[in-house]
């Protein structure tokens, strides 16, 4: 018996959800968040607190002891006294909770450490990451008895409200738009709470979140995320007919709606790796069209809509994965990697009308290139088994530069990549999808105000798309290489990080603003 898991039950999912974060007692905001010229204390070690194995030095000899300040050094090949932590002094946080802030330092009161001990180091790369901060500075003090040290964190606040997902442009088609607002920590909770918003010719999307990664001051996460789209695509190669329409069109098209919700848990492991599982049901109503064929691979073929279902239609899946972070800046990182791991599954169990398996994995490594330069390695594989909806599916756009990708969801191009002339032109959505992307990034400015940094970048790389069935068909009119689906993508500008987000002006962004609208289509 086949069971539905309705899209109500998300709903109130994600109401119990919202409700649980917001009661985090916000009186104690006010008492919390401190003026940046006030000491935050932590409470000190108790009088019973004995650190035996501290290596005593008289003061003369202590080469890690400046004035009252102890000089934290990276080198630990070198011997170097160990302190007991008599507390922790956190200045610069006109908005931050200070919970927030400790959470990303594994050090207590009445620890004992090193001067060299790597937590102090990867505290300060954590508190980085957040994006919250725009500087960090960690320094040691002597305590009030000998062997006793003090942990100083001092912060620079980033502005939390920040505009992404901004998108102008012209396709083929239509022109196109997006933007959004998030506050990346809701009254200084750390909670992230955003809405974003894309829309071209027949088609709009919205979005709205909320993430807090750290439930209650745990490591348990709790994340949610609504998505509405009234939208349209674009289906066949070239030479396509419609129905029984004698007349050949530049593409058909399907509209389609769909609602969905997205609600999850994770846990935060050492620090860096955060486990994560999600539910996710949606709601589908396609318009498919009558059947119709297109010239593919040197023979006429029927169109394949996208394997949505006609009329409406239920999707519900389970999802889980793992991230690990650790950059030494979220926006413009110069060392560090981001990886992420992700399986998808959709079935009849959950109620699905849709059965397939999804799995994703990427991992970006930044090489630190002396003078603040940096060499960014991206990896990416992924996998699908099953008749996936079109939006699951891999789409060329993603990996090309030189087409607009998707926004919330939406397409708004025809295009095919062909930079190398490949199979690849055959290919839109497909089930398999490997791409290795370098960039080098060079600074050009650093600063402390509006703009925090800008960076000039150029970027190469290759990427491979295709279906188990394009992989079986023989590829007439290619030759050589050319049988292999990949291509070139590339593009060269600055990346600006302000107090109000990130900017980029680039070759390729250049290019997308500049009108080339034709219409001429099969409704």
């Amino acid at each position: 018996m086949k069971i539905k898991v309705h899209i109500p039950f998300f709903f109130l999912s994600a109401l119990i959800v919202v409700a649980s974060v917001f009661t985090k007692p916000l009186h104690a905001i006010g008492d919390e968040t401190q003026n940046s010229t006030e000491e935050i204390i932590i409470s000190e070690p108790t009088e019973t607190i004995q650190a035996p194995t501290i290596q005593w030095m008289q003061e003369p000899a202590d080469p890690v002891l400046n004035g009252n300040a102890i000089n934290i050094t990276n080198d630990t090949s070198q011997p170097s006294p160990r302190y007991a932590l008599q507390k922790i002094i956190i200045k610069g946080n006109r908005k931050t909770l200070r919970q927030v802030i400790l959470r990303y330092v594994e050090m207590r009161p009445g620890e004992v450490f090193c001067a060299n001990d790597p937590m102090l180091e990867m505290a300060s790369y954590r508190l980085l990451s957040t994006g919250l901060f725009s500087d960090v500075d960690i320094s040691l003090k002597r305590g009030d008895r000998r062997g006793w040290a003090i942990l100083i964190i001092e912060v620079k606040e980033r502005n939390t409200i920040v505009v992404k997902d901004f998108m102008l442009g012209f396709s083929e088609i239509t022109p196109y738009g997006s933007l959004g607002v998030k506050d990346r920590s809701l009254l200084g909770t750390g909670i992230e709470l955003g809405i974003s918003g894309a829309i071209s010719k027949k088609q709009f999307a919205y979005k709205i979140f909320m993430a807090d990664n750290h439930f209650l001051n745990t490591d348990v996460g709790l994340h949610m995320e609504g998505l509405y789209a009234h939208a349209r695509d674009f289906f066949g190669h070239e030479s396509i007919y419609v129905g029984s329409s004698k007349d050949t069109n530049s593409y058909a098209q399907m509209y389609y709606d769909r609602a969905s919700l997205r609600v999850g848990t994770g846990y935060t492991i050492l620090m860096d790796y955060f486990f994560w599982l999600d539910l996710r049901g949606e709601y589908i109503r396609a318009d498919v069209p009558v059947a119709g064929s297109h010239y593919s691979f040197g023979e006429r073929r029927p169109i394949e809509y996208g394997h949505l279902l006609p009329g409406s239609s239920e999707l519900s899946s389970i999802l889980f994965g793992v991230t690990r972070d650790t950059r030494d800046y979220p926006i413009l990182p110069s060392k560090g990697a981001i990886t992420n791991l992700s399986i998808e599954l959709s079935t009849e169990i959950f109620g699905s009308d849709y059965e397939f398996s999804k799995f994703t994995i990427s991992h970006d490594i930044y090489f630190s290139m002396g003078k603040g330069h940096s060499l960014r390695v991206g990896l990416f594989a992924g996998f699908i088994k099953g008749a996936a909806p079109f939006f699951d599916q891999f789409f060329v756009g993603d990996y090309s530069s030189f087409m607009p990708s998707r926004l919330l969801g939406l397409n708004f191009s025809h295009l095919n990549s062909s930079v190398l002339n490949t199979t690849i032109q055959e290919m839109r959505y497909e089930d398999m999808a490997e791409s290795i992307n370098l960039e080098y990034s060079i600074p050009f400015y650093r600063g402390s105000d509006l703009v925090l940094g800008v960076n000039g970048f150029v970027g190469l790389g290759f990427f491979a798309l295709a279906s188990s069935e394009d992989l079986r068909t023989d590829p007439h009119g290619y030759r050589g290489y050319q049988v292999i689906p990949m291509d070139l993508t590339a593009d060269l500008g600055i990346k600006i990080d302000t107090q109000i987000g990130t900017l980029i002006f680039s070759m390729v962004n250049v290019l997308r603003i500049i009108p080339r609208v034709k219409e001429g289509t099969a409704e």
